[in-house]
């Protein structure tokens, strides 16, 4: 199969892509105009290269944009999101669509942010839509990636853990330190992924048929679990206490926003088209996924 991806050089991108030519896919890749990597040329939002290699595609897979997580949510840094997630998915989906052959598929991420903060609600892909700037942010991400040409998937990503990046990358230095523990009281609930596991769902929705690729998949592992036993479990991991907590007020005044419906917030999400459909778990136990993840030896 011939597959895009944007954000390739992300955590995610740059696994799945190593993952996709180990299998034997031709993998392209989006770039921008001033990266000193080759791909096809693209500056989000504005310009996609007129490029032959856009027709035909197999599968288009776009996780480029700003972290969600990144920094506090400033009035700058919140448009900044909408601009990389929404207004740059609806660029790209657009020009896609205007090809002579467009691609089969369009893969695009989202976060299970969608649901909101539902304290001990299970939640699945059928579950009702939540509220606050996130909810809403990944509401009309989700929109702008709709295709009438394209059959599209929207991936809701939980806690992506991997060393080289991500949240888990910045909860380490503490957690070395014998410094780490639950944010707030721990009780909320969340929703990871192994890498490894997070590449072989993407690359399942590359090459399964297409009725079963349309529409919202929780790209989550089966069990999520509560904020102080994730933290327990990392600490086990590294070797290393895990019991000082960082105050829910001290969060909250770190993050603002970020921290009530980000950090702080609890979404119990399901699997459930995974389950049904596959394809099956590498590591489904979180303390296998973080001695993975720790080790790393994640490779797609």
């Amino acid at each position: 199969m011939r597959v895009l991806i944007s954000g390739a050089s992300g955590m995610i991108g740059s696994a799945l892509a190593k993952a996709l030519t180990m299998e034997g896919h031709d993998v392209l890749t989006l770039v921008r105009p001033q990266s000193s990597r080759t791909g096809i040329s693209w500056h989000p939002g504005v310009a996609l290269e007129d490029h032959s290699d856009l027709e035909g595609l197999d599968a288009v897979v776009h996780l480029a944009g700003a972290g969600i997580a990144d920094r506090r949510w400033t009035a700058a840094r919140k448009k900044l999101l909408w601009q990389s997630r929404v207004e740059s998915t609806a660029h790209l989906r657009q020009a896609l669509e205007e090809r002579t052959t467009p691609p089969k598929r369009f893969l695009c991420a989202s976060a299970i942010g969608w649901y909101g903060h539902r304290d001990n609600e299970i939640l699945d892909e059928s579950s009702s839509p939540g509220h606050g700037f996130l909810a809403n942010l990944c509401a009309a991400w989700e929109s702008a990636a709709q295709s009438s040409t394209m059959t599209t998937a929207c991936l809701r990503f939980g806690l992506v853990l991997d060393r080289s990046g991500g949240a888990l990358k910045k909860m380490l230095p503490p957690f070395q330190l014998g410094l780490g523990g639950p944010l707030g009281q721990g009780r909320h609930w969340q929703s990871w992924i192994g890498l490894d596991d997070a590449v072989r769902h993407i690359s399942h929705l590359c090459t399964a048929p297409l009725q079963n690729v349309r529409g919202v998949h929780n790209v989550v592992a089966a069990d999520p679990i509560r904020q102080r036993d994730f933290a327990a479990a990392l600490g086990k991991a590294l070797g290393r206490p895990a019991f000082l907590p960082t105050p829910h007020w001290a969060v909250q005044l770190l993050f603002g926003d970020m921290a009530k419906e980000a950090l702080l917030a609890s979404t119990r999400v399901i699997p459930t088209k995974r389950l049904e459909e596959g394809p099956s778990f590498l590591t489904p136990n979180l303390q296998d996924a973080l001695r993975l993840a720790l080790n790393g030896k994640s490779n797609g």
